[in-house]
């Protein structure tokens, strides 16, 4: 175990780092072999990107981050004084976002052990910083409720007049005994909870997931979180579908579908419940998510799990997955992210790494579906249509004039009052895409919209 001065030492056994540039308004980071530089934290600390850093490092402690309030015991188990700790611990291989996190705080320290490196802040000074951050930057999740225990202990334990007395002591154990997993009040103000871009990005590098269902090919995004944090996953969502660009169709499908799904898990064995935050449509992934996350800066390992999920999103979407060579090597492919990149993985199924020809065959293979304008899809090869859910909705205006939004042809054809196929087979005449509606039957006005297509 050791106590490293990490700016005093050159990272050779770093396999991969994130270089930093200047661009639009932040910072974009490229994924290639380099150390970190003073340079760089020096970029970070203009007032707009320290901003967003600020942000990203208050949603990455609402997912990994402890607050810790610890007595100092001496003979008879009598207390002399307590502990302010603020801790991050992450894998060593992402000791690199601990390296930047403590040069732009200019506080505490890193800890290391073999397999697990730790940011630590323990001094009185370096609290009181982080807590200018976090009284400024809000956390979202119930761990807020755990740092104003903690801030309100430590505001005691250094306001106090000299003497620790009996009381205050009692006081700070009741605050510490009520914190972290020893809580039960986890309510927060509804109006509490604010989301921004970075804060979730933050959250996304400590919590999220970026996966392939290997079993059928399905690109998932995801975010998990304890049950009791239903509340920010629940603002997450709204977020999303808020501020990805949708259009009024998309937004409508959104609010009436689970598309952008929010699930539960019970309790099994030892562990607990938690919520789920999940995004498996392709057009959401393909068309907004990554769009989204594109314009900001990751600061982990993350970044490589998400350039690789852009990848392969990207042959889904096109359909190129569908055959091999690609589908053999997009499997590949996902058997070297998430836990198969690190360093210390021995699961069962082996790590893979493709190599750089194999990652071109990806990328550059040619596309066998096309995305019609009314929210088909279509074999390229057989120009026979490719029948999927949720790709498109319905409108329809009723003799009276009346607008209706409908989730499937199969619910349009009862309200009109025809046959499923009969409308199908209308719907599919290809119309201007501008038009109002492209079906005329018993005075009922149809159309075919599509959605998730920006």
């Amino acid at each position: 175990m050791k106590v490293t001065n990490i700016f005093n030492k050159k990272y050779q056994s770093l396999n991969k780092l994130f270089f930093i540039t200047p661009g639009r308004g932040f910072v974009q980071m490229r994924a290639f072999a380099s150390l970190v530089s003073l340079k760089d934290i020096t970029i970070m600390k203009n007032k707009t990107n320290l901003n967003n850093f600020y942000w990203w490092f208050v949603g990455f402690s609402d997912g990994v981050s402890n607050f810790s309030i610890v007595p100092n015991y001496v003979e008879n188990y009598n207390i002399n004084k307590f502990y302010f700790i603020f801790t991050i611990g992450l894998h060593k291989d992402d000791k690199i976002v601990l390296v930047y996190i403590q040069k732009l705080l200019d506080i505490g320290y890193i800890y290391e052990t073999d397999k697990e490196c730790k940011f630590i802040v323990s001094d009185k000074e370096g609290i009181i910083k982080l807590i200018n951050i976090f009284d400024k930057y809000n956390l979202n999740t119930t761990k807020y409720l755990d740092y104003l225990n903690f801030k309100e202990a430590f505001n005691l334990y250094h306001n106090r007049n000299g003497v620790l007395t009996e009381q205050l002591i009692d006081k700070l154990i009741k605050l510490k005994n009520g914190m972290n997993s020893n809580r039960t009040n986890f309510d927060i103000p509804a109006n509490h909870i604010k989301i921004t871009a970075y804060w979730l990005l933050g959250l996304i590098e400590g919590e999220g997931s970026f996966n392939l269902w290997r079993s059928n090919l399905v690109p998932a995004f995801s975010i998990v979180l304890t049950e009791h944090q239903l509340p920010v996953i629940v603002k997450i969502k709204e977020f999303l579908i808020e501020n990805l660009g949708f259009d009024e169709n998309s937004i409508w499908k959104l609010n009436n579908s689970s598309n952008i799904g929010i699930n539960i898990k019970k309790t099994r064995n030892n562990s607990k419940s938690s919520v789920l935050l999940i995004i498996k449509d392709i057009r959401i992934l393909h068309n907004y998510l990554i769009s989204f996350l594109d314009q900001l800066t990751f600061w982990s390992k993350k970044a490589q799990d998400f350039n690789d999920f852009k990848l392969i999103c990207n042959t889904v979407y096109n359909g190129a997955h569908k055959k091999d060579p690609v589908k053999s090597l997009i499997l590949k492919l996902s058997r070297s992210m998430n836990n198969f990149r690190l360093s210390t993985y021995s699961g069962s199924i082996p790590a893979e790494n493709l190599t750089k020809n194999e990652r071109d065959i990806i990328k550059n293979a040619l596309p066998l579906v096309e995305h019609l304008w009314d929210g088909r899809l279509r074999d390229i090869n057989s120009k026979k249509i490719i029948y999927q859910h949720d790709s498109c909705i319905y409108k329809i205006i009723t003799p009276k004039g009346e607008i209706l939004k409908i989730q499937t042809v199969s619910e349009s054809a009862d309200i009109v009052g025809v046959n499923i196929k009969t409308l199908s087979k209308h719907l599919d005449i290809e119309f201007e895409v501008n038009s109002e509606y492209t079906v005329l039957i018993k005075n009922y006005k149809i159309k075919r919209i599509k959605i998730y297509y920006n």
